[in-house]
Formats: structure tokens, sequence, C-alpha cells
């Protein structure tokens, strides 16, 4: 039979708690339900480590809890190894007879669990002397009970008295007492005996430390007297040298009398360093003044001067061109920008495109100056043929281009049908071909600096010719860095094809015009927008999918051809020029080939002239006249705006015919200009072919 609740433990018992407080407060709580009021509570706890200073705040909680119970308790702290061997040992030398432990960790609790299953309790049940009461406690419940057996000298079991906890007739404290003080004694003779043996090795080890230390004192003292040898030694030589250094602080003295001296003669000598330099930085100036305007000046003639070709072709008063433009009529009107407008007129029996600079630009008579000098000066088939101008009106007159610009054509403008991808190739082809010419021109390269699709002009049949060169520049070789440039502290142009250097630097190079003709490479292909088109088109090449990118208006484009302007495009627009191309060496060797590789519609206008080492050459179609299909020897403007050849269109109109031979509309009147600029760009081209011989003969 169980004692009541309040009386299980009448006297001491012992309480293994853990370190973790939610598991400890539950076996605690048990046992203070279960002991009487004057019983006390030793909490013991294990450590394996000497961190006494943490749990000791951890057993402070248990004793308020105590406290708050109003039950007697204390603490005590043990180091051992391990938690088990410290509780056995602990049961053994304090003859500990009543014990609660921890069956396992609350988290672990089951209703059907009989006995402990922590390895620690497991432990310390199996080992633990029998004279032990355990009680094995999970979750606040009573889980198991191991008793203790104490007549452990009885041999027979019915011969037993019954020592329970409910016998009181039996002190089992006095029959325990001698058989625990034994093993106490024996625990204590075994601890004084390792105690012993351990002060042993340590005098042991003193006396051995002590020889070392005798042995190293002589040492010591050997260093000693040699340091002491050593520093008389130095003395002697430091009161020499002491004799030295007052040597040596006299000379140094005569020395700084001398330096005084001299530090005066280099003041003075740099007062007139100082003086010649900002002499020679004033005449410096001066000089680089003097080439600046001699190079101006130099410029300014090569300007004004007579070009290599003859002078301007035609000179036009204001009363011309009004009549010709009907007083600049706006229904004449076929562009419009900062520079002024463009009219389509009818001038001496011609249509002509008529350029009306505005006068209240401050640009204005420099760049009617400066397009007037290029034009007189350059003669290419891809170039706008400059036919006069008036200086009394500030107004150029060009050769007029039925199929206006490229701009227009590539957002298909009056509804006109789409360029296609061979028109398209042939006009990269033919600008290239301007563009090299320009920046290879003789005696100066012209750079024309705002090269754009609206600065690209179609002909009748889609030839294409670079127009406005308002702020193109003739280079001349730079005396500071030896190359061909132009600098200006206002750079113009239109930002989307502006070469990113030259709108930094003001520095204007052949390279400026290669970063435009790339992203027009790019617009050719793409159709779309000048803005963030390279970064779009590169995304397309690295995901291998430049066919999502292309225009496909242009019909079905040829992915390998299309693929290498794409990669030209991106090189020429590179945002830094020395790593965009030559036009001539790298571009012009790629593009050439593609108008073989893709004839254009109009390829039908191109015909072989001659055959020398049966290897034909191809002329280009402008030279060809539309009548005859012979080069040209005088090419002549007629009023529907193309160009035949002299005596071909005398035939067509005496002939009877009133109509254009091209576009069999009838012509306003039967005049021509000639065309010059067509002229020297055909002469050109035969004597480089060295077919000026076969010429002659036909």
């Amino acid at each position: 039979m169980m004692l009541s609740q309040k009386s299980l433990f009448r006297d001491r018992v012992f309480v293994a708690l853990p370190e973790e407080p939610r598991d400890g407060k539950s076996i605690l709580s048990w046992v203070i339900d279960h002991v009487s009021d004057s019983a006390q509570i030793i909490i013991v706890h294990i450590v394996t480590s000497p961190n006494f200073e943490s749990r000791q705040q951890i057993l402070d909680c248990y004793l308020d809890q105590c406290s708050r119970k109003k039950v007697r308790a204390e603490k005590r702290v043990f180091l051992f190894t391990e938690i088990d061997e410290g509780l056995i040992h602990l049961i053994n030398i304090y003859g500990v007879t009543e014990l609660v432990i921890g069956a396992a960790a609350d988290r672990h609790y089951r209703r059907k669990m009989k006995a402990p299953q922590s390895q620690t309790a497991l432990s310390v049940m199996q080992k633990a002397d029998s004279h032990c009461n355990m009680w094995f406690i999970c979750k606040g419940k009573l889980v198991f009970f191991r008793k203790a057996n104490y007549c452990l000298l009885t041999k027979s079991r019915s011969a037993r008295p019954s020592c329970g906890v409910g016998n009181p007739k039996m002190d089992l404290q006095s029959l325990l007492q001698p058989n625990l003080e034994a093993k106490r004694l024996e625990y204590m003779y075994i601890k004084d005996m390792e105690i012993r043996k351990e002060i042993e090795a340590e005098i042991s080890q003193q006396k051995e430390q002590t020889e070392t230390l005798k042995e190293a004192t002589l040492m010591l003292q050997n260093e000693l007297d040699w340091y002491r040898y050593q520093w008389n030694k130095n003395a002697n030589a430091l009161q020499e040298a002491n004799k030295q250094k007052h040597l040596l602080e006299h000379r140094i003295s005569e020395l700084d009398s001398v330096a005084s001296y001299l530090g005066e003669s280099m003041r003075a000598s740099d007062s007139l360093v100082n003086s010649l330099k900002l002499e020679y930085s004033k005449v410096k100036r001066e000089r680089d003044d003097a080439v600046k305007e001699a190079r101006d000046m130099r410029m300014e003639k090569e300007l004004t001067e007579p070009c290599a070709y003859g002078a301007m072709n035609s000179e036009f008063s204001l009363v011309e061109l009004e009549q010709a433009t009907q007083v600049f009529s706006s229904s004449l009107n076929i562009g419009q920008g900062g520079f002024g407008s463009v009219y389509k007129g009818f001038l001496r029996s011609t249509t002509v495109a008529i350029k009306i600079l505005n006068t209240e630009s401050l640009h204005a008579q420099s760049q009617f100056k400066q397009e007037v000098a290029i034009l007189s000066r350059v003669r290419h088939p891809n170039l706008v043929t400059l036919i006069g101008a008036s200086p009394e009106a500030s107004a150029l007159v060009y050769e007029f281009l039925p199929n206006g610009s490229l701009e227009d054509r590539l957002n298909c403008v009056n509804n006109t049908l789409p360029l296609s991808w061979q028109v398209r190739i042939q006009i990269i082809m033919e600008v290239c071909s301007a563009l090299i010419f320009l920046h290879k021109h003789k005696p100066h390269p012209v750079v024309h600096g705002d090269l754009k699709p609206g600065n690209i002009l179609l002909d009748a049949n889609l030839v294409s010719k670079l127009s406005d060169f308002g702020i193109s520049r003739l280079l001349l070789e730079s005396s500071v860095t030896g190359s061909e440039a132009h600098f200006t502290t206002q750079p113009m142009g239109t930002p989307a094809y502006m070469d990113p250097e030259f709108f930094g630097t003001g520095e204007l190079t052949p390279q400026s015009d290669t970063y435009s003709f790339g992203i027009t490479i790019l617009r050719l292909l793409t159709g779309r927008a000048p803005l963030r088109l390279t970064r779009v088109v590169q995304e397309a090449l690295n995901d291998n999918d430049l066919h999502s990118v292309l225009d496909h208006s242009a019909g079905e484009w040829p992915l390998v051809q299309a693929e290498q302007l794409a990669r030209i495009g991106l090189q020429c627009s590179e945002l830094s020029r020395q790593k965009r191309p030559d036009l001539e060496l790298n571009v012009w060797r790629v593009v050439q080939p593609m108008r073989k590789e893709a004839p254009s519609p109009l390829s039908q206008s191109f015909r072989s002239i001659f055959n020398e080492s049966s290897r034909a050459v191809a002329t280009p179609s402008y030279f060809l006249c539309p009548i005859s299909q012979v080069v040209m020897r005088d090419p002549q403007v007629a009023a529907d705006g193309f160009t035949y050849e002299a005596d071909a269109l005398r035939y067509w109109l005496d002939s009877g015919h009133d109509t254009s031979p091209v576009t069999n509309k009838t012509l306003s009147n039967r005049d021509t200009i000639p065309n010059h600029a067509l002229r020297s760009a055909i002469q050109e081209y035969l004597r480089q072919n060295k077919l000026q011989e076969l010429f002659s003969q036909g």
C-alpha cells in the first residue's frame, strides 16, 4: 500500500534535474506535491564542463519554485565527465536512498510509457546500488518506480522481512549506515591515493624543472658576461663616434654656409626661369594664335577660290527663283527644317530643287558658303548635283530627285511602296562608296557631318545621293595631333546619328561619318527608329533571333547577308571611334560583292561594256543613257529631271516625240542643262578602269 500523496517523502529526497527548465520544472512539481511539510529537497545538477555560472541561474529558478510552495530546498552542482556516472557516484558516496530522476524529455512522453526512455535514466537504474529507491518522472507523471532492496544478506525470499516504505518497525537508515560508511571511506581512500600519486608526480616534475632552471641560469650568466663585454666595446666605439660627430657637425656647419649661398643663387635662377617660362608661354600663345589664324585664312581661301573642276555652274537671281517657285508657294514646299525650306521649282526649263536658307540663322551664311565650296569641289554619282546658287537669296539650286528622301521611303510617306531588300543593299553600297570618295578626297578629305536617311535622296531609278553639306568640313592636318580632323566648340548634327565622341570632344573626323553610317545600316535592316536600335539588334544577334527584328516589308531577307550587314552596322556604331572599321578596307569588301549575290530589280540597267582578260566589268546604271543604253559622253538633264546622252535625246525629240523617254509624260519644254558632275564622275570611272581609249574609240 502506497503512502498518501503528501507523505511519500518525509525526510530528505534527492532530485536530479536537467539543464532544460521546462522538463525540470515538471519533475520538481511532482516532487513538491509528494513531500511532507518537514521534508527537504536536495536539487542535484551534474555538469560535464566547468561552466558553472550559467547553470547557477537555472538552479535558482528551481529554488524559486520551491520557495513559492514553501518547501525547503537547496542546490548542489557536481562536475563529472558523464551525467550517469556522476549520479551513481553521488548515490554511493552520500548514501542516497530517495532519488527522483527524469524518465525522458517531456516531448517524448506517451501514455503507454512504462519504463525510462533516456540513456541516462536507464544507466542509473541498471548500475546504481540497490539500496536506493528511484522514481522516474516524465511530464509530471510517475512512469516507473524502482524499489530498493535493503535485505541483501537474506538468502531466502520467504525469510526476508518486509522492508517497504510502509514498515515503520525497522530503522532502514541504521541498517545501511555501516555499509554506506564503508563504501564512502573506501572511495575516499582511493581518491586520496590518486591525489598522492598526482602530488608525487608533480614534485618529480618540479625537481626536473628546477634542474632545467639551474642550467638556464648558468647559460644566462654566461650570456650576461658576454653582453657586458660587448657593452664596454660599444661604449668605446660610441666615444669614438662622438668625436667623429663633432668633426662632422663642424663640417656640416661649413656646408650650410655654402648651401645658403647656393640657395640664394638657385632662387635667383628660379626667378629667371619663371620669367623665361612666362615669356615662352606668351610667345607660344602668339605662335598658336598665328597658326590658327593662318589655318583659318587657308580654309577661307580653300572655300572661296575656284575649285579644281571649275567655278559654280550658274548663278540665279532672286526674281528667277520667285518665278520658278510661284513666289515660294506653299504648294511647292517639299521640305522644311532648321536650315530653311526646300521648294520644287521650274527654272530655265528644268525641274529643280531650291533650298532657301534661313537668313535669321547665325550659321546661314557659313552653311551657304560651305555647301557651295564642297559641292563645287567634289563630283560623284552618289552625291547630289549642285546646279547653281543665288547669293542674293541665300539659296542653292539642286537637281530634282523625284523619289524624295530615304527617311520618307522608310516611313512609306504618301503611301509609297516599301523599298525591297535588294534596293536597300544597293543603297548601303552606294552610300559606302560616296563616303569613301569623300574621305579620300585630295588635297583635303571631306566629312559630311550629318549623315542620316533624311539627307539621302533617291532619284527616279532609286539611285541614292548624299545631300545637305551645310555642316560638312574640309579637313586640314592638325599641327598638334598630326591627324586630319576639325575641332569645334559647338557640335552640330542630329543627336540620334551623331558620333558620341564628336558630341563630347568637338573633334569631327571621318570616323564620325562611320558611326552615322552604322546607324543608317541598322535602320535599313529593321525599319525601326534609331534610338536604342544598336541594343535591340545586338540582343537579337546574341539570341540568334535576328529574323525577328528585320523589316519584313522589304521582302524575305537572305539571313547570311542580313547578319553580315547587322554586324557591320554594330561595328560602325561602336562608341569608341578606335573600334570602328575602315570603310574601304573592312566594309566595302563585304558590301560590294552583295550587289552580285543579291541583284536588285534595277540590275537590268547595268551592262558590261568591255572584256579584259576574259573578265567583265559592270558599268553603273546611272552612267548609261536611258535611251541608247551606252555610256554617256555629254550627259544633259532634261525637263523630266532625268539625264540623257545629248545626241540620243536630240534624236528622240527630232523624231517627233514630246514625252519623257522614262516616264512617258509630256515634257514641258525641250531645254536641257549640262550635268557636269556626272560627266566628271564618268571620266574618272573610265580612267580608273583603263577604259579611256575604248571610250574615245566609241
